[in-house]
């Protein structure tokens, strides 16, 4: 690199340490501004050549072909004009930039992919995948302090998403596919690929490890994993047979259940359990509605005595209210002296968006 671009480099990268970012969307006005001069609809059609790789609407299938939709019209043009006169150099793209001879022409053509919704990429799915896509948010929101690298987001906005002024230099780079993001980077690199007009590109490139290089190559080319808290309950009932008639205290074939509650508060350690007592309709109501607080309070030691805080568990005394079965009969009756166990603990599942 001549000492003239180096100077260029650190003065562009001196104004952008100081830069405030606003990032680029998919609003109307956005668009527009994405846009340029050219003519998306006489785009769509002077563009099929251009679909058979880059997509239909230029979210292309395979790898090696970059992404257009909702690139920067000026920095579809400049990348375009540049294959053809050997500023860059692509074994396809090379011969295909020279099929297209006029400049409204190329300006329509960047239009209609400019046009387009802004690139997105699929989330990212497994753990290892997601450590190094944050290893590569991090260089990229914060740069390398150690070996020079500037911050990244400082000329491509958030997540590469670009920012409002229409600048060549600044590609929309969030959604791009990894596998061209790495061989671009690794071009800038090794200086196989030196069209950046600044040389900004290629004094960064020139800094990154392999291993740098391919984290942000993930981080750009994945959106992180959307997460909904779901609730599972658990409910366990014990019925009137573990409890002798008119006492709270336990029988031994409570046990069995109560170990599975044990075992559970044990797996799941923030949750809470809420522990209600009930009665049949017999006798007084006062009376039925301390037997059956004193019945979750039963419960409520055992589980305390097998490791379960007490700060963790709730008890409630209602009586005969809320019956399970009919209090005409003994059968009926048994089910509503009973003590119910609720609890619930948190899930996360991935959402897909895409």
């Amino acid at each position: 690199m001549s000492h003239i671009r180096k100077y260029i480099a650190v003065v562009l990268a001196a104004g952008l340490l100081i830069a405030t970012s606003v990032f680029a969307g998919d609003t109307p006005e956005e668009i527009t501004q994405r846009i340029g001069t050219g003519n998306p609809e006489r785009g769509k059609e002077t563009s099929e050549m251009c679909q058979g790789c880059h997509g239909e609407d230029g979210n292309s299938e395979i790898n090696i072909f970059p992404k257009l939709s909702g690139q920067w019209a000026d920095y579809i043009q400049k990348q375009f004009r540049e294959f053809q006169n050997g500023a860059r150099q692509d074994p396809t793209m090379s011969d295909m930039a020279l099929s297209v001879g006029e400049f409204p022409e190329l300006f329509d053509i960047a239009a209609y992919f400019a046009s387009q919704d802004l690139m997105i990429g699929p989330v990212v799915v497994d753990a290892k995948k997601l450590a190094l896509y944050r290893e590569g948010e991090n260089f990229y929101n914060n740069g390398n302090a150690n070996s020079g690298a500037f911050r990244c987001v400082m000329c491509h906005g958030k997540h590469g998403q670009g920012e409002p002024l229409n600048n060549p230099l600044f590609p929309i780079l969030g959604g791009q596919h990894k596998a061209y993001l790495v061989k671009q980077l690794t071009d800038f690199k090794k200086d196989f690929r030196d069209n950046d007009r600044s040389g900004m590109m290629m004094l960064i490139a020139g800094r990154l490890t392999e291993h740098e290089i391919e984290a942000l190559a993930t981080y750009l080319a994945f959106r992180e994993p959307l997460y909904k808290t779901k609730y599972k309950e658990k409910k366990i009932t014990l019925e009137g047979a573990n409890f002798n008639v008119g006492s709270s205290l336990l029988k031994e074939s409570a046990s069995e259940q109560l170990d599975d509650v044990v075992e559970y508060a044990k797996a799941y350690p923030d949750t809470k359990l809420n522990i209600i007592g009930y009665t049949d309709i017999s006798g007084r109501l006062d009376k039925n509605i301390t037997l059956s607080h004193n019945r979750a309070e039963s419960v409520k030691k055992f589980l305390i005595a097998y490791g379960i805080a007490s700060d963790r568990i709730f008890t409630q005394g209602l009586g005969p209210k809320n019956p399970v079965a009919s209090n005409d009969t003994p059968e009926g009756r048994s089910k509503n002296r009973r003590v119910e166990i609720y609890s619930k603990h948190k899930e996360s599942y991935e959402i897909r968006t895409n």
